[in-house]
């Protein structure tokens, strides 16, 4: 692997001999194709739920308590991968062979999740299949901002996010298609088709330029420039020059000495608020609760499973259309965050309030959907990309992995704490306490925006490390 010896790494002669595609395409393609993996794995195991809910499947009469296994422990596998990340570092480990370890991984989870003959065996492949998703949605965000063209950075950071609600779409789909007739197995086993070009991509894509450079290798990472963006030897030496002008130490040996680091800096302190700031607030809103619940929602609402298809497709159109906007002058990443959170804040409260003023009929169905499609909107034009791409942008180099590494933890935990507590609270507290509770946490996200998070649209990742810091960028 590449990103762990010291030899040189000269650009792939497949890559660049399609000069009608863009350089930077396979390096794009192989991160989104780890993030749909992940989008799969939620829309198909909601259709695998189903079926092994009814009991009738080989695995046996399985109670709540083993159900709720089955759909926790991909986010059980994501969160312990996000740990033994930050403790194992970045110092030797590249990003190339982080997303050769996530198709690895996603590969046998997949194995042993669709043809393990038991339950511990199934529940295994789950857990595997986790480590896979927490390893690819680490690298992702950090291998497309370190490797594509700064004015490309935001859209095709955003178009990771679009990459997984269409991987949603497909997971839900090929239940609609499988599940139908039992076969669950299928459901688990097709994520192959997706697996199979992450895995030989990740082997033909450069190494992050940036990783190279905070190691010293400036001529290899001069040739991974030039082969994931087509710059010219000139080009390449320039930018790299820039990069190791930031690159003031070297990367910490010790997760002890990259954690010090990271709370002994004010900047680092500052950036780490923002980044896992944006992430608790995405998700303590209650998105996971209407991704992982929408059909039921839906069922409640007197529509089927083949609403929360329509919901996935509408999904990817508003992640499409915030990729459009981020880039652009008149938006950016810090507005589209602001109004979408706004609108999000809107949808939950007139969602509580229709069940708080709802008779014994229940809440009107259209009325309790048009919000639901509002609060999914919204999410997927701010919160969905720019919170993935907020934080692969705002950490210095030095502490970039580690501090991406909390941030992934602390989106799964908590995508763990509110998936878990959704039900409990429905059923304790009611839908008006509920979807008010969300509604407050979403209005206190805006605040939060509003105070802290900076505009980074047109800097390079150097510029926007300096702006955090508090010098000229």
């Amino acid at each position: 692997m590449a990103a762990a010896t010291g030899r040189k790494t000269e650009p792939t002669p497949e890559l660049q001999a399609g000069s009608a595609l863009p350089p930077w395409l396979p390096s794009f393609a192989v991160a989104a194709l780890g993030g749909a993996l992940f989008g799969y794995d939620i829309g198909g195991s909601s259709a695998v739920l189903r079926v092994l809910g009814q009991g009738v499947s080989e695995l046996g009469n399985l109670d709540a308590l083993q159900l709720g296994y089955l759909a926790s422990g991909s986010l059980f596998g994501a969160m312990a991968a996000s740990t033994i990340i930050f403790a194992v570092g970045d110092k030797k480990i590249g990003r190339k062979t982080e997303l050769q370890t996530a198709a690895g991984l996603y590969a046998i989870g997949t194995l042993i999740q669709s043809l393990g003959p038991t339950l511990p065996a199934v529940l295994l492949g789950r857990c595997v299949y986790g480590l896979g998703i927490g390893t690819a949605m680490h690298v992702a965000p950090l291998y497309i901002a370190e490797v594509v063209p700064t004015e490309l950075r935001g859209k095709l950071v955003s178009l990771k996010e679009a990459a997984i609600v269409f991987g949603i779409v497909l997971g839900y789909l090929a239940g609609d298609v499988f599940a139908a007739s039992g076969d669950w197995r299928t459901v688990f086993g097709l994520a192959g088709v997706l697996i199979l070009p992450m895995a030989a991509l990740s082997l033909a894509v450069p190494e992050s330029p940036r990783w190279l450079a905070l190691r010293g290798r400036t001529d290899e990472a001069q040739l991974a420039l030039s082969q994931a963006q087509g710059a010219s030897p000139q080009e390449a030496q320039q930018q790299v020059s820039a990069m190791a002008a930031m690159s003031t130490g070297t990367a910490s040996s010790s997760p002890l000495a990259t954690a010090g680091e990271i709370f002994s800096s004010p900047k680092n302190r500052k950036a780490l608020t923002i980044g896992v700031g944006l992430v608790l607030f995405q998700q303590l809103s209650g998105q996971p609760s209407v991704l992982y619940y929408a059909n039921r929602i839906f069922e409640t609402a007197g529509l089927g499973f083949e609403a929360a298809v329509g919901v996935g497709v509408f999904k990817l159109l508003m992640t499409l259309v915030s990729v459009q906007l981020v880039e652009d002058e008149r938006f950016g990443r810090r507005p589209l965050l602001i109004y979408g959170t706004t609108g999000m804040t809107v949808a939950l409260a007139a969602l509580a309030l229709l069940f708080a003023t709802a008779g014994p009929a229940g809440p009107s169905s259209a009325l309790v959907i048009a919000c639901v499609v509002a609060f999914v909107g919204c999410y997927q034009v701010g919160f969905g990309p720019v919170t993935w791409l907020i934080l692969s942008e705002v950490f210095p180099l030095q502490i970039r992995s580690a501090a991406v590494s909390i941030g992934t933890l602390a989106n799964f935990g908590s995508n763990v704490l509110v998936t878990l507590l959704f039900e409990y609270e429905r059923t304790t507290f009611g839908e008006a306490l509920l979807f008010g509770q969300f509604a407050l946490i979403a209005l206190a996200g805006v605040f939060f925006q509003q105070a802290l998070v900076p505009e980074t649209r047109g800097l390079t990742l150097e510029e926007i490390e300096a702006q955090i810091g508090g010098e000229d960028a």
